[in-house]
């Protein structure tokens, strides 16, 4: 595993949440975080495990729900929980990828969609001791268009 690889990985990873958290983007920051998005899911492709796989196929799914690339979200949102559902990842993270694919339909305009995947994270949550994991995946549950 090349340590440069793994700190640029995180760098972009760390990149987009940055842009992610700005209020009002222009649009080239809207299509850098886009692209920093699916670079650190590239670089973990390489010499990640299914934890960081699922995580970066969820973080791109996350920007392309919040850019209005229904498609692309729910390919990656998909993609997600497909790895969760046959990888030993911790209950958080299998609910957080149910949150993607809540996200993605609802940027697809999927209402009926949209709840049922809100209602499997939200069962998935029921499971999760951590506080903190529960608290965040919650949050991001609430930030979905409804």
């Amino acid at each position: 595993m090349s340590e440069g690889q793994r700190e640029l990985a995180m760098e972009m990873f760390n990149g987009t949440w940055d842009l992610i958290d700005t209020l009002e983007r222009t649009p080239e920051q809207d299509r850098q975080m886009l692209a920093m998005a699916c670079a650190s899911r590239q670089l973990w492709d390489d010499i990640g495990g299914p934890m960081e796989l699922v995580t970066g196929d969820w973080l791109v799914a996350h920007v392309a729900s919040k850019l209005g690339y229904a498609p692309l979200a729910l390919d990656f949102a998909a993609a997600a929980n497909a790895r969760a559902a046959v990888s030993d990842l911790p209950k958080w993270l299998a609910a957080s990828t149910c949150e993607g694919l809540a996200r993605a339909h609802a940027a697809a305009g999927h209402s009926e969609e949209r709840d049922v995947w809100i209602e499997q994270a939200q069962q998935l949550l029921a499971e999760v001791d951590d506080d903190e994991d529960r608290a965040l995946i919650e949050s991001q549950i609430a930030s979905i268009d409804r």
